[in-house]
């Protein structure tokens, strides 16, 4: 063999863009491309793969490359014209034979084309008994018209091997003008590939990714069946596979969810895949923790293209086959039975976690038997409704304070003891509807809403948010006061907001005194509890406040006042004010308007609310809880017993108040 280097014109028919399609719209997902490239080492009889990714903060879709290195038999160059660039041919039908014995994974002859999902530029570099040859696969080099035809040559270079090489034989594909934006996932990527591999090809061929071994992921399995390896069943006469299943303790990552079909060692449907069972079966909300493996040869066993059960891109099975129906049905009684026992196992162990856990064991032991009982139950359900674990405590907690909450409490227990007298019965209902006790929690929950809007109100003032949106989904305090009016006052109805003073005229019927140049805007126009007009005018909470900025506001409420009486004007800012003493002594003095600051308006509504935060949170050491829990009982006993206090209660003065206005509060923003 000569030593020289020399150069060699490979041919490749290509119609149109078949090449790039088959590439790139097959092997869109990274995983799988690259899963298809080392299946083809796996076939080249290759004992160890090497894929080189860049890390995450080093990549860039231009300069970064991605390469998949094996130690198999690699090919000369009559060896890559006849057999790697005959796109479409079975090495099993055309008789090729295994490498080391084993059975090829490839037989649609497309795989080598994985790489077009990558990347617009291939590079092979194949070599053996000291010699290598190399060719590079451009997409655009190779794309043709739609319905042409050519024979395409690509230059190829066959020489000594110089550089230092990892094996004595292999090849290396090397991707570069990489298609995806996005850095690679080095653990996802992990997950994948080892998923796609059964544990026997990778005892036979080693993966390295970036020089680390490919690894299965460890999960803490709540249940695995079997505890440990996998167990054999015959599903149908001939019709043999090996299985493992489990739930594991976390939410899986999405690589790891479902289960994986394995054909002689690799992916024949991806995960995750349930059979279709995870819409229709009971405890369907598992399929986030179940994990496991089926391998099914048989399903591969001929070589004939018509027999051909596996998609091209290995991600799904024909299971309208009917050798692949029987495994269809297997799994889908398998897995519903899985969820189903997970499900009931779940329920009492959420059980045993709460009661173990010692502050819901001190407050379910308060509890009379039967609310105790009632609470196990619940839990149960919890468990059962796939509740995360995160959010288990919680929701005990909620169920908890159900039951210790009196007022809902001796509802429950009267209705129970009314049960036997109809008419004691009816009464008992009636009480409940006049409290209107369903009508009540959703009020809660609407003052919850409240409460946590203020808190949310809070943060843009002390973030100084913009006045109105300066781009597009920015927060800004206009917005939110539109969707909110009651912030400003809870006494205020908002009406209208960012009008110009002339449109409003017009609508008012008053167009004739209108000035179609006047281009003042107000902010919001609202109404008084005495049906009065309010001009409201907001500046954001950094907005350093003008003489100029008080006098348009006047302006608004002079030229509206020509149609409408305009009762009040409020400017809302922060407490810093560019104006003389005197003119803020006068606006301080005022009775039709108020320089009013955020900070001060947000506690005002915060006071307005406030008050329900320990019923919210059923903190029954708050002095406001006490007071409600003594409102509670007082209305009940006015709604059995009439409103009818007594001496006793009449020396006490005046009943409990939602707020204490006797320290007045400053209203200067600080």
């Amino acid at each position: 063999m000569s030593a020289e280097k020399r150069v060699r014109d490979f041919k490749i028919t290509v119609l149109g863009r078949t090449l790039e399609h088959l590439g790139t719209q097959m092997y869109k997902r990274r995983d799988v491309a690259i899963a298809e490239l080392v299946a083809n080492c796996w076939d080249a009889g290759a004992t160890r793969v090497d894929i080189s990714v860049p890390p995450e903060h080093e990549y860039n879709s231009r300069t970064s490359v991605l390469t998949v290195t094996d130690n198999g038999a690699g090919m000369d160059d009559d060896e890559v014209e006849r057999n790697y660039l005959v796109i479409g041919r079975n090495r099993r039908s055309a008789g090729q034979p295994t490498s080391n014995g084993r059975l090829v994974m490839g037989r649609k002859g497309v795989g080598k084309l994985a790489g077009f999902g990558l990347a617009r530029n291939m590079t092979v570099v194949t070599w053996r008994e000291g010699r290598s040859c190399t060719l590079t696969l451009d997409s655009d080099n190779l794309k043709t018209d739609s319905d042409h035809a050519e024979r395409v040559a690509i230059r190829g270079f066959i020489e000594p091997v110089n550089a230092p090489l990892p094996h004595p034989s292999g090849t290396r594909i090397i991707m570069q003008s990489l298609k995806h934006k996005t850095s690679v996932n080095i653990e996802g990527l992990n997950r994948a590939l080892a998923r796609r591999f059964s544990t026997r090809v990778r005892g036979e061929m080693e993966i390295y990714l970036n020089g680390e071994k490919v690894f299965d992921t460890k999960i803490d399995f709540d249940m695995r069946e079997p505890e440990s390896g996998e167990e054999t069943v015959e599903i149908a006469p001939g019709q043999t596979i090996k299985w493992w299943a489990g739930f594991s303790n976390t939410v899986l990552p999405k690589e790891l969810q479902g289960f994986t079909v394995i054909v002689n060692g690799k992916t024949a449907q991806a995960p995750p895949y349930f059979f279709d069972v995870e819409g229709t079966a009971s405890g369907q909300h598992g399929t986030k923790y179940l994990t496991g493996v089926i391998e099914a040869d048989y399903l591969d066993a001929e070589s004939d293209d018509a027999s051909d059960r596996v998609s091209t891109d290995r991600q799904e099975i024909d299971w309208e086959d009917e050798l692949a129906a029987p495994l269809k049905s297997w799994g889908d009684a398998l897995t519903r039975r899985l969820l189903r026992e997970r499900t009931e196992q779940r329920g009492e162990k959420v059980k045993k976690e709460v009661r173990e856990n010692r502050e819901f064991a001190d407050r379910i032991g308060r509890l009379d038997r039967q609310s105790a009982n009632q609470v196990d139950k619940f839990l149960i359900l919890l468990g059962k409704a796939g509740t995360e674990n995160d959010r288990v405590n919680p929701l005990a907690d909620t169920i908890l304070r159900a039951f210790e909450y009196r007022q809902f409490h001796d509802f429950i227990t009267e209705l129970d003891v009314a049960a036997a007298d109809p008419e004691t019965f009816q009464q008992a209902v009636e009480y409940m509807h006049d409290w209107k006790l369903l009508e009540s929690r959703a009020v809660l929950e609407v003052v919850r809403g409240r409460l946590d809007i203020i808190d949310k109100f809070y943060d843009l003032i002390v973030n100084d948010a913009p006045e109105t949106a300066p781009e597009r989904g920015r927060e800004n305090l206009h917005d939110l006061i539109a969707d909110y009016p009651w912030l400003i006052n809870p006494e205020w109805q908002v009406f209208s907001e960012e009008k110009r003073i002339t449109t409003m005229l017009r609508e008012w019927g008053r167009e004739d005194l209108g000035d179609p140049s006047y281009e003042g805007r107000y902010d919001f126009l609202a109404l008084s509890g005495d049906g009065e007009l309010v001009v409201i005018e907001i500046k954001r909470s950094g907005h350093s406040v003008t003489l100029e900025d008080t006098q348009k506001l006047e302006q608004y409420a002079d030229r509206l006042e020509v149609a409408q009486k305009v009762g009040f004007m409020a400017f809302i800012s922060n407490s810093s004010y560019e104006i003389s003493p005197r003119a803020r002594k006068a606006w301080d003095e005022r009775e039709d308007g108020e320089l009013l600051t955020w900070r001060g308006i947000q506690s005002r509504a915060r006071t307005y609310y406030e008050h329900y935060r320990a019923i919210l949170e059923g903190d029954v050491q708050n002095t406001h809880f006490g007071r409600k829990e003594q409102e509670v009982a007082r209305t009940r006993e006015v709604l059995e017993s009439g409103a009818y206090r007594g001496v006793q209660r009449r020396r006490e003065g005046v009943g409990s108040q939602d707020v204490d206005y006797t320290t007045p509060e400053r209203n200067d923003g600080e």
